[in-house]
């Protein structure tokens, strides 16, 4: 994932990411997760925001810390795409 080539940007990217920032095996990381379930608090979507802004250059850091732990991995791919297209 490079600058701007997020347009993609789903499930499996951010199980990437997640695997890539937080040691989590991808292939074990079930979309229906919560953020709760995998012990990722405000602080890591503001680290995955900022891994995002610097690979897209999209503002990301401040909207991320804001999603809830009860959203699973498929709504917070969501509402990162979301981000992305506009």
């Amino acid at each position: 994932m490079t600058e701007r080539t997020l347009e993609g940007f789903g499930p499996d990217s951010l199980r990437s990411l997640v695997e890539e920032l937080f040691g989590f095996p991808a292939d074990s990381l079930a979309l229906t997760a919560t953020l709760d379930d995998l012990g990722l608090d405000s602080l890591a979507m503001m680290e995955l925001g900022t891994v995002l802004e610097e690979r897209t250059g999209v503002e990301m850091g401040s909207r991320l810390v804001d999603v809830s732990g009860s959203e699973s991995l498929d709504q917070v791919a969501r509402t990162i795409a979301g981000f992305l297209a506009r």
